[in-house]
């Protein structure tokens, strides 16, 4: 009776830890996001704006990378080989240009080897924030 206890037990363990290990998510480390390219605005030197552009390729490739101005005039252009590439782009414009009304420049990664194209366009937005506080001394 004890005997059948115990094995009833121990199988009814196994299969909790089994259901258990079965239905966990797997995490690893430098997941892949979907995202071919990720284009973030990093700062300001010399007061000119810095964008990094950060290609999530694991596997080498070729890659043409394009910067755009708002009449579509090529501004940059460049043809990278490798994975998990990070470029810094200082953009050649002053701080009046950059909050003109019609400012806008676009940069374009696409991939030699499936011609999938990923477009970024970056612009301006300006907001005026007042804050009234009222304290009770």
């Amino acid at each position: 009776m004890k005997q059948t206890i115990k094995s009833t037990g121990m199988i009814a363990m196994g299969l909790i830890t089994l259901g258990t290990i079965g239905l966990s998510n797997s995490t690893f480390a430098n997941t892949k996001t979907g995202t071919p390219a990720e284009l973030k605005y990093v700062g300001k030197i010399h007061d000119q704006p810095v964008f990094q552009l950060s290609l999530n390729n694991d596997e080498s490739g070729l890659y043409f990378i394009n910067v755009k101005d708002e009449n579509n005039n090529i501004l940059y252009s460049e043809k990278v080989t490798g994975a998990n590439l990070t470029r810094n782009y200082r953009l050649d414009i002053d701080d009046a240009e950059l909050h003109e009304a019609g400012f806008g420049v676009t940069f374009a990664v696409e991939s030699a080897a499936t011609h999938k194209k990923e477009v970024y366009k970056v612009s301006t937005q300006t907001k005026v924030t007042e804050n009234i506080v009222v304290a009770k001394l």
